[in-house]
């Protein structure tokens, strides 16, 4: 077994000599294996290697005892432990998950936080976790990237027992005089995993096909496979089809195949997500359904993530709630706006020569009735504009000058009422503006910090 180990190692170019490598180590059969197989290599790759060992909190007497063990292990092999200890439980119901996705989420900070940028983290899936993996995504719902199973390597990740079931992972820690302890909430059928694996699986070796371990491998290759063809040509697709960073042109997007389509989705959110198995089939649909509707819609989809159809673009964003602002503006009062990213004034005077002005306007101090407030934009805004002879919503106006919908609620307008005398970078109202005939000027200053 370690020479197929090493050959899948070799396969995937796993390693690099002098690599720092982050081994999860359990306690049990697999992550014991792959401990002392990786320890058996370390001389020939020039390996430093770590162990993290992570305790949940969940297992009393028995956790405590996974936790020296994994300690007396790296005194074995020489290798430096690193122990975290998290109330998994607790967590769980605070971050409102599973005790498996909570256990998950924190078992890969910890090894990230002790791999760093340049480290390699080694986990100790084998071909039974795959195919266990493959038939908890197929009834969930899934598609040829889920059904691709567990990448070998992916990122700084790599599962060197990939290719390797339970059954030679146990022989090789009896040839080797390898302890190891048992969890024994893996014989719990109460978790979707533990069912699939102490019920399904047997059943279908007993009865439909019992080479199923490696029918599901072979598949899980071809499909793994078919599935970056497909992202090459996904993302050469999106290339053709992004008229500027993360917005796409919409009748581009409709001259794909939807199976491109979907994909070329999926990519809009790439930079905002890295759990883009979240972004369901139902999610990407609905954000194709852009492609038929009129600008302004949005679509809302997890973690904070947002597809707007803007004209004739589809633009992805992460979902930005603009607390309301309001500030009553005091005459001759110099005051910073962090909205503005600068001091504003309004005053009768003229500003000093040597003044940092980044900005200013006049107005027409006889038509203005005070308070004015510096806010965000409100429903039923509008601001005057001479060359359609009346007023304009700030809505209509906003959509007409193509101002992206995830900045319009923090674009800062000083108003009046719902009279609106300034949008900021984008229009002051020509009813208040300062003419040759006005006789009392109130001037609005922009200065640097």
């Amino acid at each position: 077994m370690f020479t197929k180990v090493k050959n899948t190692i070799e396969k995937f170019n796993m390693l690099s000599k002098g690599d720092k490598v982050v081994i999860g180590v359990s306690g049990g059969a697999d992550s014991v294996c792959l401990a002392h197989i990786m320890n058996c290599l370390k001389a020939e790759y020039d390996l430093e290697i770590i162990l993290v060992h992570i305790n949940h909190q969940l297992r009393g007497a028995d956790a405590d005892r996974d936790e020296a063990y994994v300690m007396s292990l790296g005194e074995k092999f020489g290798n430096t432990v690193k122990i975290f200890s998290y109330d998994v439980e607790k967590i769980a119901k605070e971050k409102g998950l599973t005790l498996e996705e909570a256990g998950r989420e924190l078992r890969y900070e910890a090894f990230y936080k002790t791999a760093g940028k340049d480290g390699k983290i080694a986990v100790a899936h084998n071909i039974n976790d795959n195919c266990e993996t493959m038939l908890m995504r197929f009834f969930r719902g899934t598609g040829i990237k889920g059904l691709g199973g567990i990448n070998p390597i992916r990122d700084n990740i790599i599962r060197p027992l990939i290719e390797v079931s339970r059954a030679e992972i146990e022989g090789y820690c009896a040839e080797n005089n390898l302890e190891y302890y048992t969890d024994y909430t893996n014989n719990i059928d109460i978790y979707t995993r533990n069912k699939i694996r102490l019920k399904l699986i047997p059943f279908i070796e007993r009865e439909l096909n019992p080479n199923i371990v490696n029918t599901l491998y072979r598949t899980s290759e071809i499909m793994a496979a078919e599935d970056r063809y497909l992202s090459d040509e996904a993302r050469r697709a999106y290339a053709q089809c992004e008229v500027s960073p993360k917005r796409i042109d919409v009748e581009k997007l409709k001259s794909y195949d939807p199976v491109i389509q979907r994909r070329i989705i999926r990519l809009g959110f790439v930079d905002f997500s890295a759990d883009l198995h979240d972004i369901s089939y139902s999610n990407v649909e609905n954000v194709l359904s852009l492609t038929d509707k009129e600008s302004g819609r949005t679509i809302e989809l997890p973690h904070g993530l947002r597809a707007v159809r803007e004209q004739s673009t589809i633009y992805f964003c992460r979902s930005r709630v603009q607390k309301p602002f309001c500030y009553e503006i005091n005459i001759d009062e110099k005051k910073y706006y962090k909205e503005l990213g600068a001091y504003l004034l309004l005053t009768h005077k003229k500003c000093e020569k040597n003044a940092k002005l980044l900005y200013t306007i006049s107005f027409d101090y006889d038509k203005i009735v005070l308070p004015l407030v510096l806010r965000n934009r409100l429903p039923g805004d509008r601001i005057y504009i001479a060359g359609i002879g009346g007023s304009k919503s700030l809505k209509k106006l906003f959509i007409d000058d193509k101002v992206p919908m995830v900045e319009r609620d923090s674009i800062p307008v000083l108003a009046m009422g719902s009279e609106v005398l300034w949008i900021s970078n984008i229009k002051t109202s020509d009813r208040y503006k300062a003419k040759d005939t006005t006789l009392n000027y109130l001037y609005m200053y922009l200065l640097e910090e």
